[in-house]
C-alpha cells in the first residue's frame, strides 16, 4: 500500500504542470477499511479489474459539519485485484470517502469512480464498501413539492408525503422498469444502478400506503452512461393533488 496527500488548492494546481504531493505522517489513530467490487449490472456478475487498471485508490477527504472540505484529500493505493484494503492512520474526524479504479500508481485517467459516502471515524474505525458498474450508472435528483391548485411551495409534512419514487424505464426494453423510493425529507436521491441506455423517468410523491399523491411531468431521453457515472436529472417539481 502507498499513501499520499494531494494538495486541495484547485486554483494553484490548475496553474502548475503537476500537483503537489506530500508524504504524510503516521501519528493519527483512526482508519477506514474499504472493499471494492466491479460488476456488470445487466448480468449481476462480478468482473476482474480491467486491463491496464491495476490500482484501487482510496480517497478520504476531511469535511466539516456542513460537508465542506476541511483539509487535503488523503489517498491510499492498493492492488485492484485484492478487492480490499485499509487506510494508513487518519486523524479522527469525518471524511468524504470514495474509490477510484486507476492506472498503475494512480498516474493516469481513472477507469471509474465509485459513489461517495461520509464516514465518521471520530470515535470508531469504519468500513466503506464500493461497487463499480462496468456497464451502467445512476440517476441523481433533487425535488420540491408544490400545490397543484394553490401553486404554493409545500413541505413534505404539509403535503402528506413520506416518500418520493422514481420509476426508470429503459427505451430498449419498455416492458421492464426499475423503481427507487427515497425519504421525502431528504430532498435528494441517487437511484440503484441501471444498465447504460436511454430512459424515461417518472417521479411521484407518495402518501399513505405508498400511494401517489402527485406526479411530476415525465422526464424523457435521459441517458445512463457506463463506468459508474451519475446522470443529474436536476431539481424536479412535483405537484400535489388537492393542495
Amino acid at each position: 500500500m502507498k499513501r499520499f496527500v494531494l494538495a486541495s488548492l484547485i486554483a494553484l494546481a490548475a496553474s502548475q504542470a503537476a500537483g503537489c504531493i506530500i508524504e504524510s505522517g503516521d501519528d493519527e489513530d483512526a482508519r477506514i477499511s474499504a472493499t471494492w467490487q466491479l460488476k456488470n449490472v445487466a448480468t449481476n456478475q462480478t468482473t476482474l479489474c480491467p486491463a491496464g487498471y491495476d490500482t484501487a485508490a482510496l480517497y478520504n477527504q476531511p469535511i466539516d459539519a456542513a460537508g465542506n472540505n476541511a483539509g487535503p484529500v488523503i489517498v491510499d493505493l492498493f492492488n485492484c485485484d485484492d478487492g480490499a484494503g485499509t487506510s494508513a492512520p487518519l486523524a479522527p474526524t469525518t471524511y468524504k470517502t470514495w474509490i477510484e479504479i486507476a492506472t498503475h500508481n494512480n498516474t493516469g485517467t481513472p477507469y471509474a469512480k465509485s459513489l461517495s459516502a461520509n464516514v465518521d471515524v471520530t470515535f470508531d474505525d469504519k468500513t466503506f464498501n464500493a461497487q463499480i458498474l462496468n456497464d451502467g450508472g445512476y440517476f441523481m435528483l433533487t425535488w420540491n413539492l408544490y400545490g397543484a391548485s394553490s401553486n404554493q411551495d409545500l413541505s413534505c409534512a404539509t403535503a402528506g408525503s413520506q416518500g418520493v419514487e422514481t420509476v426508470s424505464t429503459n427505451a430498449a426494453t419498455p416492458a421492464e422498469f426499475k423503481s427507487d423510493i427515497f425519504d421525502c425529507e431528504d430532498q435528494y436521491g441517487i437511484t440503484a444502478g441501471l444498465v447504460a441506455g436511454n430512459y424515461t423517468v417518472s417521479v411521484a410523491a407518495l402518501g399513505a400506503n405508498d400511494a401517489s399523491i402527485g406526479t411530476a411531468p415525465t422526464l424523457t431521453n435521459k441517458t445512463i452512461q457506463r463506468q459508474n457515472l451519475v446522470t443529474d436529472l436536476g431539481n424536479v417539481m412535483i405537484p400535489i393533488t388537492g393542495k
